[in-house]
């Protein structure tokens, strides 16, 4: 695989807590498709004049990077900048699948965030702010509009083309649609690899041919480019041919204060609303131009007339709507404020029943989805939210968490004791809130220890899924001749983990009656174990594996293969927690043929058990 080595924004750490000004969620419209942005609002008695909408990139990229731009959010809402930070129509927990919007969506919803920052503000005058090609398409957008006084481009990218060529290629990504012998298929719908996502090949050549502008602008006064030394930039360039004065910036470990600082400068500068007042109570710009500034000043007031007119007739939507397979779906954002440990942020995922003529279930049976640590609720490659999405269509409740210090949820209170208790947090939520009758934690790698640490504090959870999670590797066993002889070396690989570092975390779990499942990929070293065999034997621990498939899940065939493992998992509970011990308020695994039953056998017969 080809790693991206593009410049991206440094870490940064968080910002200490603003008791009363903590990010509120809001769902935009644009398009017909939902997205999910965050408001940070200013810090009490310092609002500036200016409000900012804030663009991440895409794909792998916006994943990377999504932590430093809340950092920076947080850092412009502390100096009075209030900042809406919004997700791409087709990425994070927005509504549309990966790839499945274009340019022009892309730019509707920057023009929909725009005018909801507008009436979240209460203010006239905007800063955009972009990340990589975030930053590109801020361009367009703040030349669609009369409103925009600045521009922040982060580590801009020269071009589509160029965002293409720097993206990560994975070895493993080749897409072989299958294709049925007589169909009619258009070449610019096929698939096409991106980095770790895939988008219809329309997509791509619109993308990759997509430039900076270079129209001249009457409403962006100024840009600040933040990047590596570069002569010649094509976005300085361009921005200059647009008649904007542009300063430089070179990306570094100061660059959030110096973006800070340099906004504040731009929010403080009213030149823009000096001068005769051609339109009463409106400020307007520079007499020695009275004719382009009233036109700019005219087209400022009717944009905030009408964002606040929209506001007035119409309430914020608190619902995301979706439909999956036919199946009406709802999700929202929710947070986990219970006074026990620090605020966690997460999205649910259900069947809409109003719009499926149903009526609510009394209970219902819950799946919390973990991330490995570093990563926020939607996964690896937005592992996460199609499978979501997929399990709520079939009745179930599904909740991506982000835990403590990861995603949109705050920072733990001590190191020490970080992530411990969040999904027993939830879990205790989702009864009480929400009522659901079961649950079941699937976790990614890492992730696991959150898992374990909720059976330690109690949590009412059923069962564990747990997919790769950490352990020791070794050197890869050498290669084996025929499926027989590797499926005993995976075998003797799977007991090796609970002879590992969470051996006890398991055993654990299976002492509380909580079922345990592993999924592992990889190539996994050669072990035996008792404690494994009674696990395995007992029928309190399922091991499978996924043949061919690589930790990350990278490929759309990976992620498939998962979702299908994962389903015939959890597919004793079917649709609905109905038959499967609802009446008594227990969910109980009923006997499943799994791939791991052969491994089942070969192990009790090597402990000299009878299954």
């Amino acid at each position: 695989m080809r790693r991206s080595t593009v410049p991206t924004l440094p870490p940064s750490p968080p910002l200490p807590a603003r008791h009363g000004l903590a990010p509120q969620p809001v769902l935009v419209e644009a398009a017909g498709h939902t997205c999910v942005a965050w408001w940070h609002p200013p810090a009490a008695g310092t609002a500036q004049p200016l409000a900012v909408v804030l663009a991440s990139s895409w794909g792998e990229e916006d994943l990377a990077g999504y932590g430093a731009q809340r950092a920076l959010a947080d850092a412009l809402a502390a100096a009075g900048l209030g900042t809406l930070r919004f997700e791409w129509p087709d990425t994070g927990d927005s509504s549309a699948g990966t790839g499945a919007t274009t340019v022009a969506d892309a730019l509707a919803a920057f023009d929909a965030a725009a005018r909801r920052a507008l009436v979240l503000s209460g203010r006239e005058r905007l800063a955009f702010v972009g990340h990589r090609l975030g930053a590109l398409l801020a361009a367009h957008a703040a030349l669609a509009r009369q409103d925009v006084d600045a521009l922040v481009a982060l580590a801009p990218v020269a071009s589509g083309a160029a965002f293409v060529r720097e993206q990560p290629r994975h070895a493993a990504a080749r897409l072989v649609p299958a294709i049925v012998p007589g169909a009619v298929v258009d070449p610019a719908e096929l698939p096409v690899a991106l980095g770790g996502f895939t988008l219809p090949a329309r997509q791509l050549e619109a993308l990759a041919v997509l430039r900076w502008p270079g129209a001249a602008t009457t409403s962006v006064l100024e840009a600040l480019l933040v990047q590596l030394p570069c002569p010649g930039s094509r976005a300085a360039e361009a921005l200059a041919r647009m008649g904007v004065r542009v300063h430089e910036a070179v990306l570094g470990e100061a660059s959030r204060s110096e973006v800070v600082d340099w906004l504040r400068e731009r929010a403080a500068d009213d030149s823009v609303l000096q001068g005769v007042g051609a339109i009463d109570d409106f400020g307007v710009a520079d007499a020695g131009n009275p004719v382009v500034h009233a036109r700019l000043a005219a087209a400022r007031l009717e944009a905030a007339t009408t964002a606040v007119l929209s506001l007035a007739m119409a309430e914020a939507p608190t619902w995301m709507r979706l439909r999956e397979r036919g199946v009406a779906l709802r999700e929202r954002v929710v947070r986990i404020d219970d006074a026990r440990g620090p605020v966690l942020a997460g999205v649910v995922s259900e069947r809409d029943p109003a719009a499926n003529g149903e009526l609510a279930a009394p209970a219902r049976h819950a799946i919390v989805l973990l991330s490995p640590d570093g990563q926020r609720r939607v996964g690896p490659h937005r592992l996460w939210v199609p499978w979501a999405r997929h399990r709520a269509a079939r009745g179930d409740l599904v909740l991506r968490l982000d835990a403590a210090g990861n995603g949109d949820s705050a920072p733990a209170g001590a190191p020490s004791g970080q992530g411990t208790g969040d999904v027993a947090r939830a879990v205790a939520w989702l009864r009480r809130e929400l009522g659901v009758a079961a649950c079941t934690v699937v976790s990614l790698g890492s992730g696991a220890q959150h898992a374990w640490r909720a059976v330690e504090d109690g949590a009412d959870v059923q069962r564990i899924v747990a997919i790769d999670p950490p352990f020791p590797r070794g050197p890869a066993p050498r290669a084996g001749s025929g499926a027989r002889h590797a499926l005993r070396r995976w075998v003797r690989a799977a007991t090796q983990l609970l002879q590992r570092p969470f051996e006890a975390e398991l055993a654990g779990a299976a002492e509380r009656d909580v079922a345990v499942d592993l999924v592992l990929t990889g190539d996994l070293r050669r072990a035996a174990g008792r404690r494994a065999r009674t696990l395995l034997r007992d029928g309190r621990m399922i091991a499978s594996h996924l043949p061919g498939a690589q930790p990350g899940f990278a490929t759309p065939s990976d992620r498939e293969a998962l979702y299908a493992r994962l389903d015939a998992l959890l597919r004793s509970n079917g649709a609905s927690c109905a038959g499967v011990g609802v009446a008594a308020g227990v969910w109980r695994p009923e006997s499943r043929a799994t791939p791991a039953s052969e491994a089942l056998r070969l192990i009790a017969r090597a402990s000299g058990a009878v299954t």
